[in-house]
């Protein structure tokens, strides 16, 4: 028996004997080498491994349903906004109350539990211990109907007061919260997450029963390699396989050549309040489905952490694999095949035309919506398009991811491996049995003028000729290190806070065209005259020329009485200076504002109809017209030097985002430029090319944000007839000013009128409001 097949039949023999049955694909995992898990649905199509994509919610998780024998229990990770199966109804109090148990998660072992929120349709419940004493809605309305008349405590792990994790303080055991629960054994609860809620039936004020809980909990462990381990080792809702079989350091080791510290490593994006920030690569943020079949599960795991779960014959065991960037000393290292080993032909395919993939959207449950779905959608630049390339978008959900930076970063890797699809299948000689599953290698070949070309090896198959030499069946796909490089991602703003809804003006003999322009929400402050360092309001307009009301919504903790606060009237419908706003701090609590606050003063700019009646402002025509658009076409760069470096094509052009008639609005706009790379090509026959755009906004405060994007080719053979940079720009509504450039790079060589750069450059920068193209 050949080596492989031997190992192969020693470890699937073990797992048979223990018991679990892992399923076919893995089990053809561990008798090829093959890449059983973690591919991209765009990658996998490639190979012909392709499955239908999931599409909208995963029923039956992570929701609210009915008691039954039927019901599966799941595992949470990370963060969730879930409820889950009724389990246990009881009435008592002369039947004036009601007690339910709901179970939402098996217990992880050694986890920290901790509830956020709880919310009980769409209003957040406001606790006193285990007391609802208020509900927010949506609205903006906190009521206090239901106090006292609810009570919940959240357990994870067993009945146990010891086990209560909500609320934090006034522990007792979940029995006493449901009295037919007398019996410790029968009770215990053991390895499970539930809730415990009493409700006291009160039906004047509409509680007759239980609503739609949700509860906002987050697990400490989201580590997608901690993840894949415990669901590996796990024989109740997991593979059950003991560590005997897992290369556990390619799983949870701390390099990041390990699943684990790859996803550890951070990433930079920008948060809905317009900083820079950083979070892990990788997260495990969502809900395994027990119902689903092992590997599925697997396969959910590392495809959202962009990792390969493979079987290594070497050493007998399952492992995982990061699919990264190598190092240069990593891909120094990288075995070589050519001439000498490979014994077979060459096979060479790639996507035809109107297969290839130009657009990847992606719905995930999106926390700063509630697990609301999301989508983000990633296409490929024009530039980067076949001639006669059609649309053709690739549909699938995500479901351990709850936030677009991951959903983004997922979906551009997928899109951008799916076109350089080079797919490659050859034997190899006894020599390539030291090839994993995953490996980069490197192919020479003059018929199809390959020289150290670097590919990805997807399966390692041993095979037996009939003379009885041993070779190997690889299966490459092209690597190419820019898929893997993170794209600018702004988070998506929160939408629980209710104050973000829009709320009626007072009413005004002579109201203006635009019925918000009374009323600005969330402005944040320009200067502080004390101790404080920042706040945001909601500012009421009043004619002629008053700003009649403040309301502080949000700020920083350190506040005194007396501290004067400034408000730009760019951000109110004026001119900064002229149209300012000011006010007094005359109350806090712990540093923080208490309104009403006091001496509210300024001039404000309010439209006047006697005065304007026959024009009408720019804001009168944002749900019907383009905005304000910019637009320029620079001048060609000519002496751009032979370098791998991004450089400015020409002096950034400064701009002004004020709110007034000369400025920009803030919101969505189309950012849209294109160039010409100008020389000639080099001896070497190939060259690189990048065409970038950087637009900077400047907020009140004199934070910047850049936003850096467009399209890189290198090892290109030949000159591109056009490059373009094109994105999705949003500008803030404190942003006062910022500045546009476009970048690039260029190593050819300079053509016969010494020129080398980019000729024909364009750009515009405009706002769509009807048929927004985004």
């Amino acid at each position: 028996m050949a080596v492989f097949s031997a190992i192969a039949s020693a470890i699937v023999g073990s797992i048979f004997t223990a018991g679990t049955i892992l399923g076919s694909t893995l089990l053809y995992a561990a008798a090829v080498g093959v890449v059983a898990a973690g591919l991209g649905f765009a990658t996998a199509k490639l190979l012909g491994v392709f499955d239908p994509p999931d599409l909208g919610p995963d029923p039956g998780v992570k929701i609210q349903v009915a008691p039954s024998t039927d019901n599966k229990i799941g595992v949470a990770f990370g963060r969730n906004f879930m409820s889950g199966p009724i389990t246990d109804v009881a009435i008592t109090n002369s039947n004036d109350t009601m007690n339910y148990c709901i179970t939402l998660s098996e217990y992880l072992e050694g986890a920290t539990y901790t509830v956020n929120n709880i919310y009980w349709g769409d209003s957040r419940l406001n606790f006193s211990g285990a007391n609802v004493i208020s509900q927010y809605d949506p609205n903006a309305t906190t009521n206090t109907n239901w106090a006292n008349k609810i009570r919940m405590r959240l357990y994870a792990g067993s009945t146990n007061s010891a086990d209560q994790v909500f609320p934090t303080s006034g522990a007792v055991n979940a029995t006493t919260m449901m009295r037919h629960w007398t019996n410790p054994t029968a009770y215990s609860m053991e390895d499970l997450v539930f809730l415990m809620v009493e409700v006291d039936y009160d039906a004047e004020n509409g509680l007759t029963g239980l609503g739609a809980l949700s509860v906002d909990m987050t697990v400490n462990i989201d580590n997608p390699g901690e993840v894949l381990q415990r669901y590996l080792n796990n024989s109740t809702w997991g593979a059950g396989l003991a560590n005997t079989f897992i290369d556990t350091t390619s799983v949870i080791g701390t390099a990041n050549t390990a699943m684990k510290g790859y996803c550890d490593e951070q990433i930079s994006f920008t948060n809905n309040a317009g900083a820079g920030a950083t979070i892990d690569r990788w997260q495990t943020n969502g809900y395994i489905n027990t119902n689903r079949a092992v590997l599925e599960n697997i396969d959910r795991i590392c495809r959202n952490a962009n990792t390969f779960f493979t079987f290594d014959g070497k050493q007998g065991k399952f492992k995982a694999v990061p699919n990264r960037a190598l190092s240069s000393t990593e891909l120094a290292s990288c075995f070589v095949l050519n001439d000498d080993n490979i014994v077979s032909k060459i096979g060479v395919q790639s996507t035809e035309l109107y297969s290839l993939f130009n657009s990847v959207k992606v719905e995930f449950a999106d926390r700063n919506r509630k697990d609301q779905t999301n989508t983000v959608v990633v296409t490929t630049p024009a530039g980067d398009r076949n001639t006669g390339e059609q649309d053709n978008e690739l549909n699938f959900r995500s479901e351990l991811v709850n936030n677009n930076v991951h959903a983004t970063a997922l979906a551009n890797i997928d899109l951008v491996q799916s076109r350089n699809g080079m797919v490659i299948q050859l034997d190899g000689d006894y020599s390539t049995l030291q090839i994993d599953a995953g490996d980069v290698v490197k192919l020479t070949n003059s018929v199809y003028g390959f020289t150290d070309r670097l590919f990805r090896v997807m399966l390692n198959k041993e095979k037996l000729t009939q003379d009885g030499m041993i070779t190997c069946e690889l299966t490459l796909l092209e690597y190419n290190a820019d898929i893997y490089t993170v794209p600018a991602v702004t988070e998506t703003p929160e939408e629980d806070d209710p104050l973000d809804i829009p709320i009626s003006p007072p009413a005004d003999d002579t109201p203006p065209p635009n019925k918000y322009q009374l009323l600005y929400q969330n402005v944040p402050s320009k200067s502080v005259t004390g101790t404080g360092t920042t706040c945001n309001s909601l500012v009421f307009k009043q004619g002629p020329n008053v700003y009649s009301n403040v309301l502080v919504t949000s700020g920083t903790a350190d506040f005194t009485v007396g501290d004067t606060v400034i408000v730009s009237g760019g951000n109110l419908g004026g001119i900064d200076g002229t149209h300012d706003l000011s006010f007094t701090v005359d109350t806090v609590s712990s540093g923080s504002i208490v309104n009403p606050v006091g001496n509210i003063t300024g001039v404000a700019n309010v439209y006047d109809r006697d005065v304007y009646g026959g024009t009408i402002p720019t804001s009168g025509l944002a749900d019907l017209t383009a905005g304000a658009q910019i637009e320029d076409a620079p001048a060609n760069k000519t002496d751009l030097p032979n370098d791998d470096t991004v450089v400015d094509l020409f002096t950034p052009r400064n701009l002004d985002y004020t709110l007034s008639i000369e400025g920009i609005e803030p919101g969505d706009y189309s950012f849209v430029a294109q160039g010409t790379p100008i020389g000639a090509m080099p001896g070497s026959g190939t060259a690189n090319f990048s065409f970038r755009a950087n637009v900077v906004t400047t907020d009140v405060q004199g934070v910047s944000s850049s936003t850096e994007f467009g399209a890189t080719v290198n090892n290109d053979t030949t000159i591109p007839k056009t490059m373009t940079a094109v994105k999705k720009i949003t500008i803030p509504a404190d942003s006062k000013s910022g500045s546009v450039v476009l970048r690039g790079k260029n190593t050819l060589d300079t053509n016969s009128a010494g020129q080398r750069g980019f000729a024909n450059m364009k750009y515009d920068l405009i706002r769509i409001n009807k048929g927004d193209i985004f």
